[in-house]
């Protein structure tokens, strides 16, 4: 596996963010955060391809949000790659620099678009095991989640579309720490259990978390660690006491521009 990924650039002050903070974003310590992030994924033996800044496009470091990377179920080789079709159209422009390295790591990958009217933000998508759920919000709509849903039944997994209404994406509040194992919010898992099948067997654990500490809900689970936003330590103690190997990343100014551990990376297996 590799990470894509690409450091903030002073655009950031004008992130798409809902945020009480958002005005307060600053682009350099987010930078320096930036790069403390990659410096930790590499402990871990992942490796991080990174692009350059976009001075003109705010929320370009999001690239989890550009470009989805799917092998077979059950496999270990990226067969697909999915060029999400952003809800905020001024993201758009971010997808194709993304794409760009991704085919370069997945060069045997087939690529597909989601096709207007459809839009999906990667956010809105978490898999786990053979399962992909993917949640329709104000930024995937459920012509976009559908295209998604039959591109990844065709390989093998169980797609769900989940209802998202009180939140940015799904993975706001909700990421898994591993095919057997989710954490989240009840917010969270009140979309995965209101979706359109049974998301959530019994043998998948959920750890559930308190929602003021819902920035925790996002976990990147890469290289044997779950990467955590810092600032959270009861949402950190839930992971350890069910066995988690946690790594406290100090993100906040990613935090103000609603990002999280996992939106600063598009994996490619």
């Amino acid at each position: 596996m590799r990470l894509i990924m690409r450091p903030p650039s002073e655009a950031l002050r004008r992130a798409l963010s809902q945020h009480a903070d958002r005005e307060r974003i600053d682009p350099h310590r987010a930078r320096h955060q930036h790069a403390e992030y990659v410096r930790a994924i590499e402990a871990t033996s992942i490796g991080v391809t990174l692009l350059p800044p976009e001075p003109d496009l705010p929320d370009a470091c999001f690239t989890w949000d550009t470009v989805l990377a799917f092998p077979r179920a059950g496999q270990g080789e990226t067969v697909l790659l999915v060029l999400a079709r952003p809800g905020e159209a001024s993201r758009r422009p971010e997808v194709a620099s993304v794409l760009a390295a991704a085919r370069r790591l997945a060069p045997q990958a087939r690529v597909m678009e989601i096709a207007e009217p459809g839009t999906l933000d990667g956010g809105d998508v978490i898999t786990y095991g053979q399962r992909v759920a993917i949640g329709v919000s104000a930024r995937t709509n459920e012509a976009g989640a559908r295209q998604l849903a039959e591109a990844v039944t065709r390989l093998g997994y169980r797609a769900s579309l989940c209802p998202v209404d009180d939140r940015l994406h799904l993975a706001s509040a909700l990421t898994p720490l591993g095919p057997g194992r989710l954490i989240g919010t009840a917010s969270g898992f009140r979309s995965l259990d209101a979706a359109d099948t049974d998301v959530v067997p019994d043998d998948v654990e959920r750890l559930l978390i308190q929602e003021r500490d819902i920035a925790a809900a996002n976990v990147l689970a890469v290289g044997g660690r779950c990467f955590v936003a810092g600032g959270f330590p009861d949402a950190v103690a839930v992971m350890r006491q069910a066995g988690a190997s946690v790594v406290e990343v100090e993100l906040d100014e990613f935090l103000r521009a609603d990002g999280g551990p996992t939106c600063l990376v598009a994996p490619i297996y």
